[in-house]
């Protein structure tokens, strides 16, 4: 199906609009003719009531009924619309039916609210009612006769009021021819106005782009109008104006580059000889860094196997002057510390025989592990170095933790580590509080993590410090005191076993270090 024209489609819709806006007109118009109808009809009903009251009002005593019939008969021949009219005469406090006009509906009672009205003796008072609550469109009219300032009786007129629809059909009847000229007259002029001072315009505007597309860069739109088509077109004049410019502006420029590429070439063949020569001192120099690196592996190696090493020495060390100091020592005290000096020993020996395989990938033994019993004997371990340094150790070790999967040396290993961090920052003696206890998992809902935490109360950390004390080689102790390998031995040990270490620390406020290990589950 061919799609509609831009004027085309702006005529049907002015047309549907103006067909709306009419179409609503009529409607508002014609309820508010039904009600100013059926408004007039109930006036008139009132009025022929009240003058046919008038005057049986003055017929003398007694009245005459043919008399009566014959007013009421004149009185409903009047107007087509009147269906019934009745007199009534009252006797006492009732009203009886005296007579009726020819082809009045059946009487039906007064309306009690009605009578109390008719007993007021109001003149002319008149009261209306339905006589039927199934039949809405009749109105019923009540006027009273006076005999000597006394109700005497009543006057019945009903009025059957013209329905909606058929004052509507004699309204809008005239009204549509008038409504279809309109829209066929807007229709026409809307369709010749567009298309001559908006669908010409674009036509011509659409076409000057057509040329401009295809390559026709002087091409330009005379603009007959000063309105926004106008405008336009002058605007799309200025445009293709710019666009020539730019597109001399760039075979300029692409002249130029031509001639700059050419430069380019030759001194790019310059730069390569120039290259070969780099790149063969470069791949000397990448020969001798090499070499270099090697030497500083070699460097961190010796110092962390000083670092390893040193830590075992000093507790056998300090197990030795106990053993010295105390001559009468309990024997089995001494074969107590003898063993840990022989563990130590072991210790040495392994980590000797683990600088020796480095080449080699080293695969961590885990086993089931409880950190309680492995950090009492850290505890035995280190208390001489505690001892000597006036430290105090404070354990909080919670009797339901899990078991973790672990390598007891290792482990031990990164423990004495951080208590070496300790006693290093409270040289004048302190508090070294480790506790232990359970903590769900965040990244496994179904499991737990087992919680080892080290604090001490020693000089802290500034943040620039904390930010860097993983880094290999970084100390802030003495010379002779660090190598700046423990922290990294620590975070690597914790690695390899799953876990992570956050650390906070303030200046002059402590630090502490919280070890999160996962839990073995009891299926595992």
């Amino acid at each position: 199906m061919r799609p509609l024209k831009l004027h085309t489609k702006t005529t049907l819709l002015a047309s549907a609009i103006t067909l709306a806006v009419l179409v609503t007109v009529l409607l508002t118009v014609s309820a508010r003719v039904v009600n100013l109808v059926r408004e007039d009809q109930k006036e008139l009903a009132e009025l022929q009531a009240a003058n046919l009251a008038d005057h049986i009002s003055a017929m003398p005593n007694p009245r005459d009924v043919d008399a009566m019939a014959r007013a009421a008969n004149l009185v409903k021949g009047a107007r087509p619309n009147i269906v019934s009219v009745r007199i009534w005469e009252r006797s006492g406090g009732v009203f009886m039916e005296r007579a009726a006009a020819a082809g009045s509906l059946p009487a039906v009672e007064i309306p009690d609210e009605t009578k109390e009205a008719l007993r007021g003796g109001l003149p002319y008072k008149i009261t209306s009612s339905r006589p039927s609550s199934s039949n809405e469109s009749l109105y019923r009219v009540f006027a009273p006769v006076n005999d000597q300032g006394r109700v005497s009786g009543a006057v019945e007129v009903i009025e059957r009021l013209d329905d909606t629809p058929s004052i509507a059909r004699r309204f809008v009847r005239s009204a549509v021819w008038i409504a279809a000229a309109a829209i066929v007259l807007i229709t026409v002029l809307t369709y010749l106005l567009f298309r001559y001072l908006i669908y010409q315009p674009i036509e011509r505007l659409l076409a000057a782009m057509s040329r401009a597309r295809s390559g026709e860069l002087t091409v330009e739109v005379q603009a007959r109008t000063p309105d926004e088509l106008g405008n336009l077109s002058l605007d799309f004049n200025s445009m293709i104006g710019q666009i020539r410019e730019m597109t001399d502006e760039r075979e300029a420029q692409q002249r130029l580059l031509q001639e700059r590429i050419k430069e380019a070439t030759i001194e790019l063949q310059e730069r390569n000889l120039q290259l070969e020569d780099a790149n063969l001192e470069l791949w000397r120099t990448t020969r001798l860094m090499t070499q270099l690196e090697r030497l500083a592996a070699a460097g961190q190696t010796a110092a962390q196997f000083a670092h390893e090493v040193g830590t075992p020495l000093n507790i056998i060390s300090g197990h030795v002057q106990l053993l010295r100091a105390g001559s009468n020592v309990d024997s089995g005290l001494a074969n107590e510390r003898l063993t840990t000096i022989t563990e130590q020993i072991e210790r040495i020996e392994r980590i000797v025989r683990q600088m020796l395989d480095r080449t080699r990938s080293e695969t961590l033994q885990l086993s089931p592990l409880d950190l309680n019993s492995l950090l009492q004997r850290t505890f035995y371990t280190a208390a001489p170095l505690l001892e000597e340094r006036g430290v105090r150790l404070n354990s909080q070790l919670s009797a339901d933790i899990p078991l973790i999967a672990g390598d007891a040396d290792r482990l031990q290993q990164v423990f004495i580590n951080l208590i070496n961090n300790s006693l290093d920052a409270m040289p004048d003696g302190g508090e070294l509080l480790v506790s232990t206890e359970v903590e769900p998992d965040p990244d496994a809902k179904d499991n737990n993590l087992v919680v080892l935490t080290f604090s001490d109360n020693g000089c802290g950390m500034t943040n620039e410090i904390r930010a860097h004390i993983f880094d290999p080689m970084y100390t802030t102790k003495k010379p002779g005191r660090g190598t700046g390998i423990g922290l990294v031995v620590v975070k690597q040990v914790i690695s390899e076993h799953n876990g992570r270490v956050d650390v906070v620390s303030e200046p002059r406020r402590g630090s502490r270090f919280r070890l999160k290990f996962p839990a073995l589950r009891e299926d595992t």
